[in-house]
């Protein structure tokens, strides 16, 4: 079996006022828009913790002035080595996004903590849902 080398990640579970941030992305092997917690990958060099702050400037305009690791998981361990960093991130402040990658599409939507898990569709932000419920 081939094994996808791909690079590690970050979700950020970042919540204000009762409200959980998200965002609204096109996924191609989705066939359309899905609702997910802010992540991405890490860049060369680059720490969890870096990756996880950069990801939500760029994607939400978002900075944090605390921040908790919950925990991490692989993210398909049959076909990939990724390795998923989840953190809380808490004290949001409005910079400005930072730049979007080329191909990404992204509509940034504060919703109610009630009734989030039932919108979301990636396991990747169930995952890190469920670390944040749990700890």
């Amino acid at each position: 079996m081939a094994v996808v080398q791909q690079p590690d990640s970050v979700i950020i579970v970042a919540v204000e006022d009762d409200r959980i941030v998200l965002v609204r992305q096109t996924r191609a092997g989705a066939g359309g828009s899905t609702l997910e917690l802010p992540a991405g990958c890490l860049e060369d060099g680059e720490s969890a913790e870096e990756a996880a702050a950069r990801e939500l400037a760029e994607e939400c305009g978002l900075a944090a002035g605390s921040w908790r690791k919950l925990g991490s998981f692989w993210a398909a361990p049959d076909y990939s080595t990724e390795y998923v960093h989840v953190f809380e991130a808490g004290d949001l402040r409005e910079v400005g996004s930072t730049g979007l990658d080329e191909d990404e599409d992204v509509v940034v939507e504060r919703l109610p903590l009630k009734g989030v898990l039932g919108q979301l569709s990636d396991a990747g932000s169930l995952a890190a849902l469920a670390l944040w419920l749990g700890g």
